[in-house]
């Protein structure tokens, strides 16, 4: 028994965006940072893979299932796949959402709580705008809410993440305040992927259950939860190569 994660971030219409180039991320957090254009998803790709799922049968998992099946050996559905999506940036509300709840489809959304506005602003396809707590929301009928820190989704210059910096207590504190927010506290992405054995170690003693990688691959009852595996749908990633991802899971 086993199943995969995919990994989304940001969505734009074919034409309507410059793929040779990172885009300028917006948050209300003060950080600057650029999304790499490999991180995007078209629209109408996006629209033909979940399209390809609903018609071949698989299921969307939650994470009540996850954690099901490592606390209690419950069984998965045949044929499941997790669909997570980082940051919630408005793209998703725009585009994603629609999409999932036209096919009665679950997602996780990893939410970096401080990036989140006050207000809806409007959405400009030349920046990567993250969205007001108002449109995350109202999503929460398809997507669940899920820990990727408050304010310490910082890349540094030395290849490190804010969160590897800080101390116990700050994280802890950081965590916690993320953690009243979303609806599954305990389980975490690691903010650009970035992660060593001692973050491990300073995650199960602040709690965290579960925490998601971006190492590719399929998650079976024996892979550490600490380090759960994904599969990143790049931009411009053909069915083909869709198919070949997901399917992965299924002969295991």
């Amino acid at each position: 028994m086993s199943f995969n994660v995919l990994m989304y971030h940001e969505f734009r219409e074919r034409g309507a965006f410059d793929s040779t180039k990172p885009s300028t991320i917006s948050v209300e957090q003060n950080y600057q940072d650029a999304l790499p254009p490999v991180l995007f998803s078209y629209v109408e790709d996006f629209k033909e893979q979940m399209n390809y799922l609903k018609s071949e049968g698989y299921h969307t998992l939650t994470l009540q299932e996850i954690k099901n099946f490592y606390e209690n050996e419950t069984e998965l559905p045949e044929k499941s796949v997790l669909i997570t999506i980082d940051d919630a940036f408005q793209s998703v509300h725009k585009y994603a959402y629609p999409i999932l709840k036209s096919l009665q489809f679950h997602a996780v959304s990893f939410v970096v709580l401080g990036w989140l506005s006050q207000e809806m602003k409007k959405f400009d396809p030349t920046i990567s705008m993250v969205m007001s707590k108002k449109e995350l929301e109202e999503m929460k009928d398809v997507v669940e809410l899920a820990n990727h820190t408050t304010n310490l989704h910082i890349r540094h210059s030395n290849g490190t993440a804010a969160m590897q910096m800080v101390s116990f207590e700050g994280l802890k504190k950081d965590l916690t305040a993320c953690g009243e927010y979303v609806g599954f506290p305990d389980v975490f992405a690691y903010p650009f992927g970035i992660y060593d054995s001692k973050d491990i170690e300073r995650l199960i003693k602040a709690d965290v259950k579960y925490a998601f990688s971006t190492t590719p691959g399929t998650n079976t009852i024996e892979t550490p939860l600490l380090e759960l595996r994904r599969d990143m749908v790049t931009l411009g990633c053909t069915i083909e190569e869709f198919k070949a991802i997901v399917e992965r899971g299924e002969k295991k």
